[in-house]
């Protein structure tokens, strides 16, 4: 049972996870610090988590099905959807499990509006059609936006009211900063797996620009860029007590970021040599002699500094309380 359990955990991509966690930990600490229900916070991290796992899913699913319409199955087994692909797990199985992540998380959600109120139901509306409908999203090439809007006002505004019963400007501050960090994971992602959606003409932000190059550099320098930059601008205006520039420390990550792409677009097979803050990388073994630590180090580089960036948060919030 534990096997299964890990099995689809696994292939539900739960190594993102953490870009739920921290972006949630920002919030709740920040409400929490004000006197909010950590309780109900708890739950809200459990239903973010399972929808995070639901999404990750479907995509796969529609992927799958789009591979199979367009004849690009047998080029792409090692890139999408392997588990299908090799026949470990069939369509109707995925989607079984995805109706179960996705019930977990209605359950949590109808027990947060019995206790907290109706706008429980528009924040979880807001965030549940993306979640059921984000292969089509990134089909369409908006899937960031959809990222964006979900990891950032859709998950602080919820959570903070959940907690509070009440919002305030300076969560959806916040929310801006943290976001940028989560919509460069799913950047990293999709500039990884270039070649693959070029194949089902899949849009993306990276497919944007003429080569991958400036994908790298401009792409990532814009998610950045406005990530510090609005920090930067709400600590000058005095929205953010200056504490809040600790979050800065992160820059070295961030820029380590973009060479190691811009290393991945000429070698595909080449692995950036980890420094101490490329940490933590789990199951690294196993991935090196999978062949996908090029893939998997890049995804590790770009969540961790996401997470590092939020926890400078969260000092800066404790602190400045």
């Amino acid at each position: 049972m534990f096997n299964r359990i890990w099995f689809w955990l696994k292939n539900s991509r739960v190594f993102t996870v953490p870009m739920s966690i921290f972006s949630w930990l920002v919030v709740f600490i920040y409400a929490a610090t004000q006197g909010g229900n950590v309780f109900y916070g708890i739950l809200c991290l459990i239903g973010i988590c399972f929808g995070q796992l639901a999404t990750n899913l479907t995509d796969d699913y529609m992927d799958y099905k789009l591979l199979v319409k367009t004849g690009e199955l047998q080029s792409n087994v090692k890139s999408k959807c392997e588990y299908i692909t090799n026949g470990e797990a069939t369509l109707e199985q995925t989607l079984r499990v995805i109706c179960i992540y996705c019930g977990i998380a209605f359950l949590i959600g109808v027990f947060l509006f019995f206790k907290t109120g109706y706008p429980v139901i528009i924040f979880a509306v807001l965030g549940g059609i993306p979640v059921l409908t984000y292969s089509l999203i990134s089909t369409a090439g908006f899937g960031e936006f959809a990222v964006g809007f979900v990891y950032g006002p859709v998950l602080f505004g919820g959570v903070y009211w959940t907690m509070m019963q009440k919002l305030n400007n300076e969560v959806f501050i916040l929310a801006s900063i943290v976001v940028m960090f989560v919509i460069a994971q799913l950047y990293t992602n999709n500039m990884l797996d270039y070649d693959g959606d070029k194949a089902t003409n899949k849009k993306t932000l990276c497919s944007r620009f003429p080569t991958k190059d400036m994908a790298a550099i401009i792409g990532y320098g814009l998610l950045f860029g406005l990530g510090y930059g609005i920090l930067i601008i709400a600590v000058i205006l005095k929205i953010l007590p200056c504490i809040y520039l600790i979050t800065l420390f992160t820059l070295p990550m961030a820029a380590d970021v973009i060479l190691s792409m811009l290393m991945f677009n000429n070698d595909k097979t080449s692995v950036p040599k980890r420094k101490l803050w490329y940490f933590p990388m789990e199951n690294m073994k196993n991935i090196t002699e999978k062949g996908i630590a090029p893939f998997m180090v890049r995804m590790y580089q770009t969540r961790n500094t996401m997470i590092y960036t939020s926890l400078f948060l969260c000092i800066a919030i404790i602190i400045s309380r």
